[in-house]
């Protein structure tokens, strides 16, 4: 199995497609992935969210960044495979049964920690800033790997292989289809000389 970081912000549902997609290859034993993290909030927080922004995305950009810090106590307590767990549910809680705005609003994570098999005592993470030094570093990280012009997910072969940003798909490869577009990107991110290919329209994201 390849070995991969996979750096994502829970909230970013082009992420969780592409998360689901990486699951899936982990399922078939095609990939090992390491889950670690990036935050929109601090890939952006030198920009004017009031003027650069959709109004909102300052509470948007918020969750992801706390939900990241619950993240990294799961890691404390749990591993990797924890992190995966609680991806897995939150994700899935968020994007697929679309009920972001009920934990913008505050309602408690707890429950996803139970589903998950963690520690609810964890939720507590979710207001402690003293993940915020590790959950930096981190998107500091990714970033150095890939350019700064960039969002979630990012992707690396190896321990300080090749990394880019992406895919960005609005569907999830599954199965024989997974691994074909897993060749076709594992390709094009072992070229030292390939930098980007991209189309702007986008269709809405499929979660299923």
């Amino acid at each position: 199995m390849d070995k991969i970081e996979f750096f994502f912000d829970p909230i970013c549902p082009w992420a969780w497609v592409t998360s689901r997609w990486i699951d899936d290859l982990a399922n078939q034993q095609v990939v090992e992935p390491t889950w670690r993290f990036i935050s929109l909030a601090v890939v952006n927080s030198s920009r004017d969210y009031e003027a650069e922004f959709p109004q909102g995305y300052t509470n948007i950009h918020g969750l992801g960044h706390n939900l990241l810090r619950v993240a990294a106590a799961v890691r404390q307590d749990s591993g990797n495979d924890g992190v995966a767990r609680w991806y897995r549910e939150i994700g899935t809680e968020l994007h697929t049964n679309k009920n972001r705005e009920r934990y913008i609003a505050g309602e408690s994570i707890a429950p996803i920690l139970k589903r998950a098999g963690i520690d609810q005592e964890l939720e507590g993470a979710f207001s402690d800033s003293t993940y915020d030094a590790l959950i930096t570093a981190e998107t500091n990280t990714a970033l150095e790997r890939t350019g700064r012009d960039v969002g979630t997910p990012i992707i690396t072969f190896g321990e300080n292989g090749p990394s880019l940003f992406g895919p960005v798909m609005s569907t999830i490869p599954k199965g024989q289809d997974a691994i074909e577009v897993y060749g076709a990107y594992k390709v094009l991110a072992s070229r030292e000389d390939f930098y980007e290919m991209k189309r702007a329209v986008r269709k809405a994201p499929v979660f299923e």
